[in-house]
């Protein structure tokens, strides 16, 4: 593993509290970010952080990302398909 270093202002360090605090907060956006963009996974994330499935979906709130990805051609498609199936019920009767 890596190590990378940067520079924080002194007023973005007490905001978090000590430097251990900003590290992971640091990973964390880090991470996260790739996440946001999709170029990992949620589950490669929580391994990345070193944090399970189920304690990612408080995490990925903290940085308002979704936990789940549903466009509006997701829900277009499931309205499609719900009219569909709706149709065929009514025809059954």
């Amino acid at each position: 593993m890596a190590t990378v270093q940067i520079d924080v202002p002194d007023a973005l360090l007490n905001l978090v509290g000590s430097r251990e605090g900003a590290q992971i907060e640091a990973k964390e956006a880090f991470v996260l970010n790739f996440v946001r963009k999709g170029q990992i996974s949620r589950s490669k994330a929580a391994e990345l952080l070193n944090v399970s499935l189920c304690e990612l979906p408080e995490l990925l709130a903290k940085y308002e990302i979704p936990w789940c990805h549903y466009c509006k051609e997701d829900v277009e498609q499931d309205l499609e398909t719900l009219k569909e199936q709706e149709t065929k019920a009514d025809g059954d009767m």
